[in-house]
């Protein structure tokens, strides 16, 4: 067994426990009975913790079950400069994902950037539309739906159920 991936899991249970404690101490709910500074953290730590633990138990019960031999295939002469690719599940190359994951993280960026400017709603709606029709490669009627779906559950859980006052931007659009 490998030290790495228990370290790891190790310091999610850790980081998942203090954001559980620290969000209690901030307080889930206000004296009005709203919602409270450490609810979102107190869930937020509560998430990690049940992730570690279950992924602990995942890998204590496969460290414990027997491995099958599986036929991996045969490496590649030497020489041979055309071996195929490597595909994952949805037929993506190491390269395509390297690619996904730099795009991601400047959607992300640029949604940051924008939420300035139009607003935290209306940037979110963005970035999901740009995640799905670009960055997955959905069709635009699905980017579309997606982005609805978006500003509606953030509309409809934070602006309206939790009351929570939403950054609008420079312009003060939603």
């Amino acid at each position: 067994m490998a030290a790495g991936p228990w370290v790891m899991r190790l310091v999610l249970l850790v980081l998942g426990v203090a954001a559980l404690v620290g969000g209690i101490g901030y307080g889930l709910r206000t004296p009005e009975g709203l919602v409270g500074a450490g609810l979102m953290p107190a869930l937020a730590g509560l998430v990690m913790v049940v992730a570690s633990l279950w992924e602990a138990a995942r890998a204590l019960r496969e460290g414990r079950a027997p491995t099958a031999v599986t036929d991996v295939g045969t490496a590649a002469a030497p020489g041979v400069e055309d071996a195929p690719a490597e595909l994952d599940v949805f037929g993506r190359s190491a390269g395509q994902r390297n690619r996904a994951v730099v795009m991601v993280f400047v959607v992300i960026l640029l949604a940051v950037v924008l939420a300035h400017v139009v607003g935290l709603l209306l940037a979110l709606t963005a970035m999901v539309m740009v995640l799905l029709g670009i960055v997955e490669k959905m069709p635009w009627w699905v980017a579309l739906v997606g982005g609805a779906a978006a500003f509606l559950f953030g509309y409809l859980v934070f602006g309206v159920a939790l009351n929570v006052p939403l950054p609008t931007g420079m312009l003060g659009l939603v």
